[in-house]
């Protein structure tokens, strides 16, 4: 049985229905869920509305849906489960696995609804990989989990009286990724499949082409759908956002300003029998609100379109930019930025490790519990360990009975599952966002019987449960800094050894620099991201190629951001040391930050 908890403002009866006020998301799931009608809610699949805590100040970005059908629990504001606690809503819970955030609750549903009923698994895409890569790495999680659903936002708050802006950006950009050429793997067996004809490669299509009667396959034409040439779950979730739109916006706007957007839609809505999900749209949405009538002004509507945009690719975002400029440093540069860390006179630097000994013995732990047991790279093993055991070391000397350790970015949870058998008496969250990572820890996890550890798939920010100690071992760059953020917000003790230094950059609640001895320095923000570019720049001494000069530069640099990261914690009363993995070559990267209270 899996638990599904959504978000929902307000609930009123009238005329014996049930209408409920649910922001977009809740609304997204919702219709998946009716979509799929497998697993059948309240059998397979088990509903939880939970009540949003505070009043809600942007009521015009929510929708009232008629619910009168379907068979939940709505749990009010002073009686919250336990469960919506850990996760911001959308949640799914299935025994000790908790996943947040759309996209993969959309997609946990969907496995579920594909393994219950047999049905096609073209609706997950090849092999099962629509919107399986997080939205921190990929562009199409991120279009479906936050950039179609901002764009619904902005046009439920348009208001007639108001100067009208142009259409949200997120909708030029799909209709700029919809007039990309198809791109799926091995798309010559499906143009074999679509002609019937035998070709594998390039050139032997366009040998093929010399021959007139064969009508040439339309790369453009057959981008059908979202990722291509059969519709997804990516294509539901878009479409119910579409939809949204449209009852603000006339289709026939849409078409003249997103024609190809405009064509998608109607491919999508006409793909099912009876127009299905079409027609589920329009049986949960009720038109009893002011955010839901069209928009006077849509004939003054304007949208720009960007030169070219594809879901298809990476993000080509750098992490060391400044500007729209890579940060680029020569060594007089350099200097001359540690001679103003200088000035401030502080004590910048590590300690060595000065354990003689391990607090546990390895010859005792269980070999899924060593990462020979995480299918490690065997000239990577042992460098792992003397990792894990750094660290383990230290979280076994800050632990309590009963206490929750939190493995922020766990992987496939060398030092959590370490953790948690040696340390029976605390419960281990194992936090990762990668589904693949996460089911090779439940693997290990499983093979090991241990009963004191908790799944956790969902970004850094959707994590919203209390702990008592956090551990990371090398969260890349300014995920290091979200991972403190939250042990302050907790109050919890921290173990973390950071790792990217010159991938930092500033998001919403993180600023750099972190404390406020380096804010209240002349150091510029371009000249701190410079230190943290060389931190970067650090290599084993012992080898013969490496510069040793520059790699000693990049260690002190690394000590200089840790040492801000420090001083922030310490200003929150925080006690920080800065201490060095031991081997220090076990890793470049070997700097380990422990704060108590």
């Amino acid at each position: 049985m899996l638990a599904l908890y959504l978000s929902y403002e307000s609930k009123t009866y009238q005329d014996e229905q049930l209408l409920v006020e649910v922001p977009i998301e809740s609304y997204v799931v919702l219709a998946l869920c009716q979509y799929l009608r497998e697993p059948t809610i309240g059998q397979q699949l088990h509903v939880n509305f939970v009540q949003s805590k505070s009043n809600n100040d942007s009521g015009k970005e929510n929708v009232v849906l008629n619910l009168t059908k379907l068979i939940a629990d709505f749990h009010d504001r002073e009686n919250w489960p336990t469960a919506a606690t850990h996760c911001q809503l959308p949640t799914l819970v299935c025994n000790s696995w908790i996943v947040s955030g759309l996209c993969g609750v959309c997609r946990r549903i969907t496995k579920a609804h594909v393994q219950y009923s047999k049905a096609p698994k073209q609706i997950l895409g090849f092999k099962g990989n629509t919107l399986l890569a997080p939205a921190e790495v990929s562009m199409f999680t991120k279009f479906c989990e936050v950039d179609i659903e901002s764009a619904v936002r902005q046009v439920l708050r348009l208001e007639s009286d108001t100067v009208v802006p142009g259409l949200p950006e997120e909708l030029g950009k799909f209709e700029r990724h919809l007039a990309q050429p198809l791109k799926v793997h091995n798309i010559y067996k499906l143009v074999n499949n679509v002609q019937n004809i035998r070709v594998s490669s390039s050139q032997e299509y366009e040998q093929l082409q010399k021959d007139d009667t064969l009508q040439r396959f339309d790369f453009h034409a057959n981008h059908k759908f979202a990722e291509g040439y059969e519709k997804t779950i990516a294509d539901v979730i878009i479409f119910a956002c579409m939809d949204l739109i449209l009852k603000r916006i006339p289709f026939e706007s849409i078409e003249r300003m997103l024609p190809l957007t405009a064509g998608w839609y109607t491919r999508v809505k006409l793909d099912d029998d009876d127009e299905t999900l079409f027609q589920i749209c329009q049986m949960l949405i009720t038109n009893l609100q002011n955010n839901l009538t069209p928009f006077l002004g849509f004939q003054q509507l304007q949208v720009d379109l960007p030169p070219s945009y594809s879901l298809y690719k990476a993000d080509s975002k750098k992490m060391n930019l400044f500007g729209d400029k890579i940060l680029t440093t020569n060594q007089a540069e350099v200097e001359g930025i540690l001679q103003k860390i200088k000035r401030l006179d502080l004590d910048i630097g590590s300690a060595r490790n000065d354990r003689d000994a391990n607090l546990f013995d390895w010859d005792a732990v269980p070999l899924d519990a060593k990462p020979e047991g995480g299918k490690l790279p065997t000239k990577r093993i042992d460098r792992k360990k003397h990792q894990l055991e750094c660290l383990a070391n230290e979280v076994i000397a800050l632990a309590q009975p009963g206490d929750i350790i939190v493995d922020f970015c766990s992987g496939t949870g060398h030092l959590g599952i370490l953790l948690a058998q040696l340390l029976p008496s605390c419960t281990i969250y194992l936090l990762e966002n990668k589904e693949e990572s996460q089911q090779l820890a439940m693997d290990r996890v499983q093979r090991l019987k241990l009963n004191n550890v908790l799944y956790f798939q969902c970004n850094l920010d959707y994590f919203t449960a209390r702990f008592d100690i956090g551990v990371s071992l090398h969260a890349c760059g300014v995920a290091t800094d979200i991972v403190l953020e939250k042990c302050f917000h907790c109050r919890a003790k921290f173990v973390s050894c950071p790792c990217c230094y010159g991938k930092l950059y500033e998001m919403e609640r993180i600023r750099y620099p972190r404390s406020e001895v380096f804010q209240q320095s002349d150091l510029l923000m371009k000249e701190y991201l410079c230190i943290a570019h060389c931190a970067d720049q650090t290599h084993d001494l012992n080898s013969t190629r490496t510069n040793v000069e520059k790699s000693l530069q990049g260690f002190y640099c690394m000590d200089v951001i840790d040492k801000d990261r420090a001083l922030r914690a310490e200003e929150l009363g925080y006690s920080v040391e800065q201490k060095r993995l031991r081997p220090e070559n076990c890793t470049p990267k070997n700097r380990i930050l422990i704060g108590t209270l």
